[in-house]
């Protein structure tokens, strides 16, 4: 959606995909897994791509069969499904970023249970992406884990989805960046607090407007790994063009039609035709437009396995706003931000990349090495850093593909520590600042303090190829001096790599 009110967006900051289309490349054979609230798919332009093997968590409770994911809740998930597998070329409605890619959806979200989760992130062995616009709530500051059978799901995928290329997992990074307008400056959520979004073999999406400036809401995280486009509010300002849920009273969807239900769209900015929205906006809609990316390469080069594909976007991602401060020159020549991740994807570079890769290998051959420490360190109060050293040897990694760091600390309120790991160069990655939470889901004041941090994960993505052997610093500062004392009492890395 284009506003009057807004500057057009800027040439070249966009996925790429004019070319890749150009060239014959649609998505086809590429299988996509839509995790989330369910999606109408007998939508006219969604069905010539519906594949059978859909599941409906809900079946015998919403009226529809147990492949039929629609009704009056999939409105998320149909917008999130047009974005990635709208046919294209059809005189209907709009394009998804891959148009002849194919899609299986799971309502998960409508029935979140443990069982039905890895049903959908794992049952069907032949997805190629898993395309998943969710997390934990948005807003609150605090950390907030994954069940354990989320992360054996995960592993299981990438182990032996594709027949042991491994599925890509592609995650919304979050919404929750913004102030509440207080006197403060500190950004409410990271993307890093919530742990559906980094795992090291998932690829965390933050969002950036057409210009090339970062939307708002979008989530830092030394765990992003790319960019893709979204909008402001969707009302008066820019936003995505997809399709829509429908339903016979004009009360479903983005674009109901009657501006009197829970999105109140009128038609006097919206679309006359119900069957699509162009109101949509946030992470949720930046994922699927990679997991587009991803349907196109592996069209191209299907045997590229889950970490070719991760490295591969990471080296033909687009530097973009340029000047941002965020930026990072690593080690290893790669531009890295805690904002945009590696850069926003760019599907015909990805292709270029892929045209003279040589495979890393999948799940079976990455390798792991962890290094822990228990023992009690206090955490200065007087405005100084704790400085945690890790000295690495042997660990047969030469190029580092993903880093966690797990860490615990009898501090009373971790909302007031800062904290960044360093390499061997000096080069260092924030992984946590000083912010508040609150006593509410949604930003909710009054302030509370922050969970402690019991083996509280973090994943750092931009250390891509160095070596792990050498010395890591963990930096630890309280910004708060002379309030509430505390320890680190226990931490461990562990590196991903080849």
């Amino acid at each position: 959606m284009f506003s009057s009110t807004q500057s057009a967006g800027t040439a070249g900051i966009d996925l790429n995909v004019m070319s890749t289309w150009q060239s014959g490349i649609s998505g086809k054979g590429s299988l996509i897994g839509i995790v989330d609230d369910g999606v109408l798919l007998d939508h006219e332009d969604l069905l010539p791509n519906v594949q059978s093997g859909s599941i409906n968590f809900l079946s015998g409770s919403n009226g529809l069969s147990s492949n039929d994911t629609g009704g009056s809740l999939a409105n998320h998930g149909t917008a999130v499904a047009g974005l990635i597998s709208a046919r294209g070329g059809n005189s209907l409605g709009v394009s998804g970023v891959a148009p002849c890619s194919q899609f299986v959806a799971y309502n998960y979200l409508s029935k979140s249970t443990d069982a039905n989760m890895t049903t959908a992130l794992t049952t069907n062995k032949d997805v190629y992406v898993s395309n998943n616009s969710w997390g934990n709530v948005d807003g609150s500051g605090d950390f907030k884990s994954a069940p354990s059978t989320f992360f054996a799901a995960i592993t299981s995928g990438l182990a032996n989805g594709r027949d042991g290329k491994g599925t890509l997992y592609v995650f919304a990074a979050g919404n929750g960046a913004g102030t509440l307008g207080e006197a403060t400056n500190f950004e409410v959520d990271n993307s890093n607090y919530d742990s559906f979004s980094h795992h090291y073999g998932t690829i965390s999406v933050a969002g950036v407007l057409n210009n090339g400036t970062r939307a708002s809401y979008s989530e830092k995280g030394a765990n992003l790994w790319l960019s893709a486009f979204t909008g402001r509010d969707g009302v008066t300002n820019t936003a995505l063009t997809t399709t829509d849920n429908i339903g016979s009273n004009l009360e479903w969807g983005y674009n109901p039609g009657d501006g009197s239900t829970a999105y109140p769209i009128s038609t006097s900015y919206n679309l006359p035709d119900l069957k699509y929205n162009n109101s949509f906006n946030g992470t949720s809609g930046a994922a699927p437009q990679v997991s587009g990316v991803i349907a196109l390469l592996l069209e191209k080069y299907p045997n590229l396995t889950w970490r070719d594909v991760k490295k591969i976007l990471a080296k033909s991602a687009k530097k973009i706003n340029s000047s941002h401060s965020s930026w990072i020159l690593t080690g290893q020549s790669y531009h890295f931000s805690n904002v945009f991740g590696f850069g926003s994807a760019d599907a015909t570079a990805a292709i270029s990349v892929a045209s003279t890769w040589s495979t890393l290998g999948g799940s079976s051959s990455l390798k792991t090495f962890s290094y822990e420490n228990s023992t009690q360190q206090a955490i200065p109060t007087d405005g100084s850093s704790l400085v945690l050293s890790a000295v690495i040897s042997g660990s047969g990694i030469t190029k580092i593909e993903s880093i966690s760091l797990e860490i615990s600390s009898d501090h009373s309120n971790p909302g007031e520590l800062v904290m960044a790991l360093q390499a061997s160069d000096t080069i260092q990655m924030e992984i946590h600042e000083k912010h508040n939470c609150y006593s509410g889901p949604k930003k909710t004041l009054p302030t509370k303090n922050c969970s402690s941090l019991s083996k509280q994960a973090y994943s750092i993505s931009g250390f891509l190829d160095y070596p792990a052997n050498g010395t890591w610093k963990i930096e630890i500062k309280d910004a708060v001096t002379g309030t509430s004392a505390g320890n680190i009492t226990y931490y461990k890395l562990t590196f991903y790599g080849s």
